[in-house]
């Protein structure tokens, strides 16, 4: 399957669970301590993610490709869940966001955008920042080193098996103490 299929089966795959998710439940998921939700959700769309590209380590190798992401707002800090369309062969240059919003989902680069939804875009969350769920190699405008503690936790969910390590390691070493 060439990179434009998989972009096509992912967002194909997407709408499904899409379908499912309560967004304004979402919403207050991301922005509580109570997040279980949208870890939830976050960690689907990994997997739907995974499953599609048979990996969560992307090169250049791909062109375009939608990932999933947890999106802040640099003024106000709200959180949501979303997609960020990279160009990879640019070293993952952002060429699009879709939030996941109360108000649904909302495509930041659709030219009909509603007036309604740029107003609620502008006031909520641009500028914004935004962490991916995968792995881009030579991708130099996401700065990993410091997320911060909230969106680590959500992205952390993706990675159960990693955790379940992290804990049998802690538990080994204070088993040699």
């Amino acid at each position: 399957m060439n990179s434009e299929d998989m972009q096509a089966a992912y967002i194909e795959r997407l709408n499904m669970l899409l379908k499912t998710v309560d967004f304004t439940r979402l919403d207050r998921s991301c922005n509580s301590k109570g997040d279980a939700y949208a870890r939830e959700i976050l960690k689907q769309m990994h997997d739907l993610f995974t499953e599609v590209y048979q990996t969560d380590s992307l090169d250049y190798e791909y062109e375009f490709v939608d990932v999933p992401a947890v999106i802040r707002g640099r003024n106000t800090g709200h959180l949501c869940l979303g997609l960020v369309t990279l160009d990879l062969q640019s070293s993952g240059e952002h060429f699009g966001t879709w939030f996941f919003t109360p108000r649904g989902v909302i495509d930041q680069g659709f030219e009909k955008m509603r007036p309604e939804d740029e107003l609620y875009l502008k006031a909520v969350y641009i500028p914004y920042d935004y962490w991916y769920t995968v792995y881009i190699q030579r991708d130099h405008h996401v700065d990993f080193d410091h997320v911060p503690e909230k969106v680590a936790a959500m992205l952390n969910a993706c990675y159960p098996e990693q955790q379940e390590q992290k804990q049998d390691a802690g538990r080994s070493e204070q088993e040699m103490r």
